[in-house]
């Protein structure tokens, strides 16, 4: 079943046990409207909660509109990455926006629709740069630290 909590601040958390791990479809209605955005693309990895909070994640219009991965480090913050608006959210353990990461572009630092991101034992941070065919890494902060691959198929590249 799903588990809906009133956090008292006009958003709600809801839980649930998947039945399965990957990607999944998360459908969210009150009264039998569906929310603005939803279905939402959520991803369910062993041993990590999914969790959905379109209330609480926005940018400068207002909303998250393509998120595609979602990842947790030793402390309790997570990131989310964002793929149409070409950035990473990045959440503190009491689920508050601490930062956004990245920009829409090919510089260092920003993103041509991030897919995955991964925190290491360290807290660095792993963003998948899917159309600019690399992965960056980020220091808890935010701040840029080296990428790695290119397009192709040889040793080191990504296609």
């Amino acid at each position: 079943g799903v588990e809906v909590r009133d956090n008292d601040d006009g958003s709600y958390m809801a839980s649930f046990v998947a039945e399965q791990f990957g990607e999944a479809k998360l459908s969210v209605s009150i009264n039998g409207q569906p929310l603005k955005g939803s279905p939402y693309s959520i991803v369910v990895g062993r041993n990590y909660p999914a969790i959905v909070k379109p209330s609480k994640i926005v940018n400068d219009n207002g909303s998250m509109s393509g998120p595609a991965g979602i990842a947790f480090n030793k402390d309790g913050m997570w990131a989310v990455a964002d793929w149409s608006n070409h950035c990473v959210y990045l959440f503190d353990d009491r689920d508050e926006l601490v930062r956004t990461i990245g920009s829409y572009g090919s510089s260092d630092g920003q993103f041509s629709y991030p897919r995955g991101v991964s925190f290491d034992s360290h807290n660095h941070l792993y963003v998948s740069d899917y159309y600019n065919d690399r992965i960056q890494k980020f220091d808890i902060h935010g701040n840029y630290l080296l990428k790695f691959g290119s397009e192709g198929s040889s040793d080191g590249q990504l296609k």
